[in-house]
C-alpha cells in the first residue's frame, strides 16, 4: 500500500497546514501512585497549559489545533534502501505498479487526485521481493520505471529509465501526520519531566520523583534560549567612540565584558540618531545589531511636535512603518523596534522627569493597529529583520494598565501615567484604573496584542525596558495558555535620575542590585536578552548611574560594570536557562540563576545582597552532574570577576560559599 508519510523537519522545503484534533488527558502521581494537585502540564510547541486537579488530573483540550504538514517544493520519484518515496509539490494523478520479472502484476495503487505531500512504498513488504520486480510510478503523464533485485545479504540493485503515459482511477489511503512534540510536566517538590508525544489523542499517566530537600537546580526543565547581553549606542555625540573590543569580546584585556548585543538608535527623519564612531566594530566581534526609533515627524503626530509624547495620526501608520523597516534594511540588522517606550511621554518639569527630548506614546488599541500596519510592510521591505514590539519602559506595562512606583522623588512615589490610567501598582493590581485605559486606551500592550491574533502574529520578540518598579513579570497565565510563545527582550535599562539606584555610585551595594535586576529578568521574565542603557560619561551630562562603566568625575569602572559581566561571559548565547526549585529555601537576599549548554556545561550565578556570608548546598538534577565548579566572584575592593579554587560537588550536591555584598558565577568543569 502507498502511503502518505511525513519526514524530518530537516529536510522540510515548503509548508502547508492541516487540523488535528488534541486530547491529551491523564493524572500525574508521585512514585507512591498518590496524586499530584498542583502539577502544570504544559505542551511545548502549542499554547496549551492545564493544572492538576485534587486528583491529579489534567486535560489538554482544544478541539482543533493547526500542525504543519510537509508539502516539497520539486516533483521526484526516488528508491532508496527498500522505500520507494514520491514527492508532490501540487496535487497530481498517481499511479504505482509492481510486476515481477515474467511481467505478472504483484501490486497497484492510484490515486486520482493525490494531495501534496510525501507519499512512501515499502517495496520489501510485497511478496516475491526474493525475485527481480519492476516499479513503475506515474505521475501525471510522467512514467519513472525502477528494476529491483534484492540481494543474499538483505542488500538490492536499482537501475532507471523514463517513459510517458496516461492512466485514470483512485484508491490510495492517506496515514496522518506524524507529531513530535514534547509533554512537560513540573511541581513544587517533585523533578520535572519533558516527555516525547507522537499523538495529540491519548491518555498518558505521569509518575515523577521528588526532588531533594533544599536547592535544585533542574537541568531537565529547560526555559528560554540566551541570545545574549548588550548596550546601547544611541543619542551620543557622533564624534565620541566606545571601547568596542572591550565591550564586544571575551579576551584582549582585564575587563573584556562579552557582550553579543548592540542597540543603535534611528532619528526621526530615518537616518542615525547619536550613534557613535565605529558602532560597525561591534558587529565585526559577532555582535547582533539592532534599532529602535523614538518619534516620528511632528507633522504625523497629533500634538505637532517630537518630545513631549503625542501620539502618531492613523493616515502616518504605513509611512512611518515604511521608514522604520527602511532604516532596518539599510543597516541590515538583526531586529527593530517600532517603538521606543511606548508608555513614556518627555514632560520636563514633572517631578519624575528628567529633560524633553524625542518621545511618541501609544495606547494599547493604537499599538495593535500599528503593529498590523508594520507586520507585512516588514515582511515586504526587510524580510530577514525581525520586529520587535511593544518596548513599553515599565515591564509592568507590558500585562498591566497599572503604572509603577517607587520613585523617591518627595510626595511623587509614582510614574509619569502619560495615558491618565491613574492607577499605581508595582504587582499589576488594576484596582482605580479608568475605565477608558482597561477597555483599551490605556498600556496592557501584551495582552492586547495578544487578543489579536493578526497582530500576535505580525511581529517576533516581546520587547520591554525594566525602569521604575526594577523587576520583570512572569508570563501570564491567561495569555497564550500561560505559555510563552515569543522571545522577550529587555532592551534597555540603567540608574535613572528620581528612582532607586539614581547614584551617582560605583560601590558593590549598587553592582549587586544590578544583578538583582539581572536575575529577576532571566529568572521572572525569561527573557532571553538584557541590555544596559549608555556605557558612561563623556558621553552624557548627568550626574547619576545611567552609565555601566563610570560615572561623572570618575575614572574607575562601576562594580555594576562587573556584576552584570558575571552574567554576560559565562552565560553565552545559546545557554539553555533552567528552572531551579526550592528556591524558598535560600536564605532571604541570595538569589540564583541557573543555565547550561548543548556540550553540558552548567552556570550558575549567585547573589549575595546581605551583609553576611552565605552557604548554600545546592542539588543537580535531571542531568549529568559536572565534578566540579570554579567560582568568579565580583565583591568589594579589588575583587572583579576573580577566579577562586575548584569547588568539588559531592553526590549531585554543590555547596558554595557566597562573600557578603557579592555576585558570584560559578561554572563547571
Amino acid at each position: 500500500m502507498l502511503r502518505r508519510v511525513t519526514l524530518f523537519l530537516s529536510i522540510v522545503t515548503g509548508l502547508a497546514f492541516g487540523a488535528q484534533t488534541i486530547n491529551l488527558h491523564g493524572i500525574v502521581k508521585n512514585k507512591a501512585g498518590n496524586p499530584i494537585e498542583g502539577a502544570i502540564v504544559t505542551l511545548a510547541k502549542q499554547p496549551l497549559k492545564d493544572t492538576t486537579d485534587s486528583k491529579g488530573e489534567y486535560k489538554l483540550m482544544e478541539g482543533v489545533s493547526v500542525l504543519p504538514l510537509l508539502v516539497p517544493k520539486t516533483q521526484s520519484v526516488t528508491l532508496n534502501s527498500n522505500i520507494l518515496e514520491i514527492s508532490l509539490p501540487d496535487p497530481s494523478p498517481v499511479k504505482v505498479e509492481i510486476f515481477d520479472v515474467k511481467g505478472k502484476l504483484l501490486q497497484k495503487d492510484i490515486m486520482q487526485n493525490a494531495q501534496s505531500g510525501f507519499y512512501r512504498l515499502n517495496v520489501a513488504e510485497i511478496s516475491n521481493t526474493g525475485n527481480l520486480l519492476v516499479i513503475k510510478a506515474t505521475i501525471g503523464k510522467e512514467l519513472m520505471t525502477f528494476r529491483y533485485v534484492p540481494l543474499k545479504n538483505g542488500n538490492y540493485s536499482v537501475k532507471s529509465a523514463i517513459d510517458n503515459s496516461v492512466f485514470s482511477g483512485s484508491r490510495l489511503k492517506k496515514v496522518a501526520a506524524t507529531i513530535n512534540d514534547t509533554l512537560k510536566v513540573s511541581a513544587n517538590k517533585f523533578v520535572s519531566q519533558s516527555i516525547p508525544i507522537t499523538n495529540y489523542v491519548q491518555e498518558k499517566d505521569i509518575t515523577l520523583d521528588s526532588v531533594p530537600d533544599g536547592v535544585v537546580v533542574q537541568l531537565d526543565q529547560e526555559k528560554q534560549t540566551i541570545q545574549g547581553f548588550g548596550i546601547n549606542a544611541a543619542l551620543m555625540p557622533t564624534s565620541s567612540t566606545l571601547p568596542w573590543d572591550e565591550l564586544f569580546k571575551l579576551e584582549g584585556s582585564n575587563d573584556a565584558l562579552g557582550l553579543s548585543i548592540l542597540r543603535i538608535g534611528m532619528s526621526t527623519g530615518g537616518g542615525l540618531n547619536g550613534v557613535p564612531n565605529g558602532w560597525e566594530k561591534a558587529r565585526t566581534n559577532g555582535a547582533k545589531i539592532i534599532g529602535s526609533c523614538w518619534s516620528a515627524p511632528a507633522n504625523w503626530k497629533d500634538n505637532n511636535r517630537t518630545d513631549r509624547g503625542g501620539h502618531l495620526l492613523p493616515n502616518y501608520r504605513a509611512q512611518w512603518a515604511t521608514r522604520i523597516a527602511d532604516f532596518a534594511k539599510q543597516y541590515n540588522l538583526y531586529a527593530m523596534s517600532i517603538a521606543n517606550e511606548s508608555d513614556f511621554a518627555s514632560c520636563k518639569g514633572n517631578p519624575v522627569c528628567t529633560d524633553d527630548y524625542e518621545t511618541m506614546v501609544y495606547t494599547a488599541e493604537e499599538m495593535v493597529e500599528f503593529v498590523k500596519v508594520a507586520g507585512p510592510i516588514f515582511k515586504s521591505k526587510a524580510p530577514n529583520v525581525k520586529m520587535i514590539a511593544p518596548e513599553a519602559s515599565e515591564w509592568v506595562h507590558v500585562w498591566s494598565t497599572a503604572s509603577g512606583t517607587g520613585s523617591i522623588v518627595s510626595g511623587h512615589p509614582h510614574s509619569s501615567d502619560p495615558l491618565g490610567c491613574k492607577c499605581f501598582s508595582n504587582e499589576q493590581d488594576e484596582t482605580g484604573c479608568e475605565q477608558k485605559c482597561l477597555d483599551g486606551k490605556g498600556y496592557a500592550y501584551g495582552r492586547w496584542l495578544a487578543k489579536d491574533t493578526e497582530a500576535w502574529n505580525a511581529f517576533d520578540i516581546l520587547g520591554v525596558h525594566q525602569y521604575d518598579s526594577q523587576k520583570a513579570y512572569p508570563w501570564p497565565a491567561d495569555v497564550t495558555g500561560g505559555v510563552r510563545t515569543k522571545e522577550v527582550w529587555q532592551t534597555e535599562m540603567s540608574g535613572v535620575m528620581h528612582w532607586p539606584e539614581q547614584g551617582p555610585s560605583t560601590d558593590i551595594k549598587n553592582g549587586v542590585a544590578v544583578g538583582r535586576w539581572i536575575q529577576s529578568a532571566l529568572m521572572v521574565g525569561e527573557a532571553s536578552a538584557w541590555c544596559w542603557w549608555w556605557y558612561g560619561p563623556p558621553y552624557y551630562t548627568s550626574d547619576d548611574n545611567e552609565g555601566l562603566a563610570l560615572v561623572k568625575g570618575k575614572s574607575e569602572k562601576a562594580k555594576r560594570y562587573y556584576t552584570m559581566g558575571n552574567y554576560s561571559r559565562y552565560i553565552r548565547p545559546g545557554h539553555k536557562v533552567v528552572n531551579i526549585a526550592g528556591t524558598d529555601k535560600l536564605p532571604a537576599k541570595v538569589l540564583l540563576t541557573a543555565s547550561k549548554d548543548d556540550a553540558g556545561k552548567v552556570v550558575i550565578v549567585a547573589v549575595n545582597e546581605t551583609t553576611s556570608e552565605q552557604t548554600v548546598p545546592i542539588t543537580i538534577a535531571g542531568g549529568t552532574v559536572p565534578g566540579s565548579f570554579t567560582p568568579y566572584v565580583t565583591a568589594d575592593g579589588n575583587k572583579n570577576w576573580a577566579e577562586g579554587s575548584a569547588v568539588a560537588t559531592s553526590g549531585s550536591v554543590l555547596t558554595v560559599k557566597l562573600e557578603k555584598m557579592s555576585v558570584t558565577t560559578f561554572v563547571s568543569k
